[in-house]
C-alpha cells in the first residue's frame, strides 16, 4: 500500500519510461527483488494532462520499492507511443539525467549472474577509495539507455533485497554548475549536502578522459541519516557538454524525473520564490507550476513541478495533513 508520509529529504521515486512493462518488471522485480507497491493499468488522465499528453497516452504504471525501504523507489510508466531514449547517443559528459545506483552484496557474484543472463557492462568491476572508504563499482547498459551502476562498499553492507540488490541509494545527473544546483536542492527542497569531492590531476584526466586542467565536482544531496533516495550531481570541468535535458520529457524513454513527497507544497513554493528573488532567472530552469489537487497513481493529491537550474524535473506530491 502506498504511504505518502515519508521522509521529504529523500526522493520517493525516480520516473523511468519503458517500452515493455513486462520486461521492466522482470528486471526490477524478478531479478533485483523489488516489490510492487501500486500497479495502475490503463490511462492516468491526471498525469497525462500534467505532462501535456493526450488522454489515453499512458497505458501502464507501477510503483516499486526495495522490501524494507519506502523510498528510493522506481516509478515505471509505459506510454502508448514511446519516444526516443533520453540518453541515446549521449557522451558521458553530456548534461542529462544519467544513472540509477544499485547497492549490492557480493558484487562479483552479481556481475557474474547478470553477465551470464546476457546483460552488457561497460567495463570490469573497478575499485576506488574516497575518504578511506573502498568502493567496488561497475556500470551496466540498462534498458532504454539508462546507465545502471552497481556499488559495494567494503565494511558497509547496504540494505538489499533477498536477491542481493538494493534500489536505489541514489540517482545521478550531470550539470553545468553544481553550485547553482546546490542552492536549489538546499534552499528550495531542504536537502542536506551529504558528500562533496573534487577530483583533479593527471590520473583523473586519464581515467575520465578530461583535458589537461580538467576536474570533476561531485556532490550528493539527501538526508544525512537515511542512505536511500539521494541525488548525486556531477559537473565535468574543462569540457564542452551538450545540454540534453530537453529530451527528458514524456513520452521519451529512460530516466525522466524524480518525485518527492513533501509536507507542504506552499512552503516549498515560497522557498522557490525566495531563491528566484535572490539569484534571479537562473535560480531554476523554468517557473514552478502548481497543478492543484489531481487524481493520479499517487491518489487524490496536490502536485507541483519544479525544474532545477540544470533541467532536472522534480515532481512534488503533498503529504496529507494530519
Amino acid at each position: 500500500m502506498l504511504s505518502l508520509n515519508i521522509n521529504p529529504k529523500a526522493f520517493a521515486y525516480v520516473l523511468i519510461s519503458v517500452t515493455d512493462m513486462d520486461q521492466a518488471l522482470d528486471l526490477w522485480v524478478s531479478r533485483f527483488g523489488m516489490e510492487v507497491v501500486v500497479r495502475r493499468r490503463g490511462d492516468d488522465p491526471g498525469l497525462s494532462r500534467l505532462w501535456g499528453l493526450a488522454e489515453g497516452d499512458i497505458l501502464d504504471q507501477a510503483l516499486l520499492v526495495t522490501p524494507g525501504r519506502r523510498q528510493g523507489g522506481i516509478h515505471l510508466v509505459r506510454f502508448r507511443q514511446p519516444g526516443p531514449a533520453v540518453r541515446e547517443g549521449a557522451a558521458p559528459t553530456d548534461l542529462v539525467p544519467k544513472s540509477v545506483d544499485i547497492a549490492v552484496h557480493d558484487i562479483q557474484s552479481r556481475f557474474a549472474e547478470l553477465e551470464a543472463a546476457g546483460f552488457k557492462f561497460r567495463s570490469k568491476i573497478g575499485r576506488f577509495e574516497t575518504d578511506g572508504i573502498v568502493v567496488h563499482e561497475v556500470h551496466m547498459n540498462g534498458p532504454e539507455s539508462v546507465n545502471i551502476v552497481f556499488l559495494e562498499m567494503e565494511g558497509k553492507p547496504e540494505h538489499v533485497s533477498a536477491k542481493g540488490y538494493g534500489v536505489s541509494p541514489q540517482v545521478i545527473a550531470t550539470t553545468p554548475d553544481n553550485l547553482g544546483e546546490k542552492a536549489f536542492f538546499e534552499q528550495v527542497l531542504g536537502l542536506d549536502e551529504t558528500s562533496y569531492h573534487r577530483f583533479a590531476g593527471p590520473e583523473v584526466e586519464r581515467t575520465i578522459g578530461l583535458p589537461p586542467g580538467g576536474a570533476l565536482d561531485v556532490r550528493i544531496f539527501g538526508d544525512s541519516d537515511y542512505d536511500y533516495g539521494r541525488l548525486e550531481i556531477v559537473q565535468y570541468e574543462g569540457v564542452k557538454s551538450k545540454d540534453l535535458y530537453s529530451r527528458a520529457t514524456p513520452p521519451a524513454r529512460g530516466f525522466l524525473s524524480v518525485t518527492f513527497f513533501v509536507k507542504d507544497i506552499d512552503d516549498v513554493l515560497r522557498r522557490a520564490a525566495s531563491l528566484q528573488q535572490s539569484r534571479g532567472a537562473g535560480a531554476m530552469r523554468a517557473p514552478p507550476r502548481d497543478h492543484g489537487v489531481i487524481d493520479t497513481i499517487f491518489g487524490q493529491v496536490r502536485l507541483a513541478t519544479l525544474i532545477s537550474p540544470a533541467g532536472l524535473v522534480v515532481l512534488l506530491v503533498e503529504q496529507p495533513k494530519d
